[in-house]
């Protein structure tokens, strides 16, 4: 009974956000033409992979900045955790430092100089973390069962890729 338990929390906690993580991040990359259109979730995948080849000057770079930072994750199903992990750190972070000053307008009141180099320190930080994801949410998530929640993730990313190709075709059949 444990393990349908372990199995249920792995889908909840962590299969369900990548599912619809994925799902958001693909399809806004797809509407906005960053992706051809495919019915063939492998074609899609790969092209997912491919994402982090992509090497422009920044000046030159016409991608929206959430697509080149998604991109700076690697793409894939790497790159998904990875950007989806950096978005959680980053959130839990800012939020900890609003409470932690009592409140938004007392750290408003304390932005200096200092505080948003440090901000900028620990963001970088972030990306580094975000990047070996496997061991932050190995450290996040109690458990024995690690494999389950690999597979739960593996899983919310098939989903979300398929998902976000149906939406979009539903989308330009209209």
């Amino acid at each position: 009974m444990g393990m349908v338990i372990e199995a249920i929390w792995a889908v909840v906690l962590v299969g369900v956000p990548i599912a619809l993580f994925t799902l958001a991040i693909v399809w806004w990359g797809m509407r906005n033409g960053h992706f051809a259109d495919t019915k063939d979730s492998k074609t899609l995948g790969l092209e997912l992979k491919a994402l982090s080849k992509l090497k422009t000057e920044p000046e030159n770079d016409t991608r929206d900045i959430v697509y080149r930072k998604w991109a700076k994750f690697g793409g894939g199903f790497y790159g998904i955790v990875a950007f989806f992990t950096y978005i959680v750190i980053e959130v839990t972070d800012i939020i900890s430092m609003i409470v932690n000053f009592g409140g938004l307008w007392d750290f408003i009141r304390h932005l200096n100089f200092g505080l948003i180099v440090n901000i900028l320190i620990e963001a970088i930080t972030n990306f580094v973390v975000a990047m070996v994801w496997p061991l932050y949410w190995m450290k996040q998530i109690d458990t024995n069962q690690s494999w389950m929640f690999f597979l739960a993730a593996y899983g919310g990313y098939v989903l979300g890729l398929k998902l976000a190709q149906q939406l979009k075709q539903r989308r330009s059949d209209v």
